[in-house]
């Protein structure tokens, strides 16, 4: 048990000690699993309140649930997919077995110029190049088409540039066939200085994601 509660604080990020930490630990608990253990139960589990008893194993079980549920909401670098819908479902935006017509580039709902990407290692037309030993610390992109001539290549790669730049965009990036037939988390990526309208590389500047504070995204910005 005590190895099940330190889980919990050490990925919620949160020492339980006051009434308002077992009073919000209770609150999630119930957003997630639509349970309920009280903030006195969870007190007498910590040990600020004395018991002989054993806790129940309802309640073992559904602070394990918690726990485990905790674990889903951290993506880290390297973190495989296997579809497009596996890790898009996690941002609500279809579900784990959809797969949406532009999958390649979606916006991130209501975080104005957050995109999540998907960009295929090595494309034909955009590229996508960078260092696979060290999981692409940049991913450099630029626009090449067959079947375009060279300015209108320049045209689409200018306004690439200028659209990322003037939105200061964050991309959440999840990499086709670097390390398997499916998708890798690499992190977040930002506009390196080193980018020009020609070329465009993105910079990792995060490994990992909590899903459950997207809202801090834009301390990234800065």
């Amino acid at each position: 048990m005590r190895k099940i509660l330190q889980s919990i604080e050490e990925q919620a990020g949160r020492k339980m000690q006051t009434p308002k930490d077992f009073q919000w630990l209770s609150d999630e608990i119930f957003r997630r699993l639509h349970h309920t253990l009280s903030p006195s139960t969870l007190k007498r589990l910590w040990g600020y309140f004395p018991s002989v008893r054993q806790p129940h194993p309802y309640t073992i079980d559904l602070l394990t649930r918690y726990a485990e549920s905790l674990s889903q909401c951290m993506l880290a670098k390297g973190d495989e997919f296997q579809s497009v819908g596996e890790y898009l479902s996690l941002f609500g935006i279809c579900d784990k077995q959809e797969t949406p017509d532009i999958y390649w580039s979606q916006p991130l709902p209501n975080h104005l110029g957050i995109i999540i990407w998907s960009p295929e290692y090595q494309h034909p037309e955009w590229h996508n190049q960078g260092d696979t030993s060290h999981l692409m610390p940049t991913i450099t992109e630029w626009w090449t088409p067959t079947d375009a001539d060279a300015t209108l290549a320049d045209i689409r790669n200018h306004d690439n540039y200028l659209r990322s730049v003037s939105f200061n965009e964050l991309r959440i990036t999840f990499m086709k066939n670097i390390t398997s037939e499916g998708y890798t988390f690499l992190g977040i990526y930002k506009l390196a200085p080193s980018s020009t309208p020609q070329r465009l590389v993105w910079q990792r500047i995060a490994e990992r994601l909590d899903l459950r504070h997207l809202d801090q995204l834009d301390l990234l910005r800065q």
